[in-house]
């Protein structure tokens, strides 16, 4: 399934969408979701996007949703990871950084093992 969908002049891919979105059809994305698939369609770009990025003021329910989104694209980057290293490996990092700039930590970071004195 390797095919485009123009939305105001601007193609991206849909299996894109339809991993950002969390659904098997591409409904209207929201502006957030169009920046995400902006920064995923070419990782080197990310530079440009980041004064973009920092701007998001979004809703509680937005937070989710975009959160949710990143998370996806770092679980589908893990999972495809042998097909093409280098590809799903700057998706990851670029749903990483997005994740640490919109909400200080990632959801998905390995966490310290606490010992067993730490845990009063």
């Amino acid at each position: 399934m390797n095919d485009s969908v123009t939305i105001n002049g601007e193609k991206f891919s849909a299996d894109d969408l339809r991993l950002l979105m969390g659904e098997d059809e591409i409904g209207e994305p929201k502006g957030h979701i169009l920046l995400l698939a902006r920064a995923l369609r070419n990782p080197m770009r990310l530079p440009w996007f980041l004064k973009e990025i920092c701007g998001l003021c979004l809703k509680e329910d937005e937070q989710r949703e975009m959160r949710l989104s990143l998370i996806r694209v770092q679980v589908d980057a893990e999972l495809r990871m042998n097909q093409d290293i280098q590809r799903y490996q700057q998706r990851r990092y670029v749903a990483q950084v997005i994740e640490i700039l919109l909400f200080n930590e990632l959801m998905l970071a390995p966490r310290e093992p606490v010992e067993e004195g730490e845990m009063e």
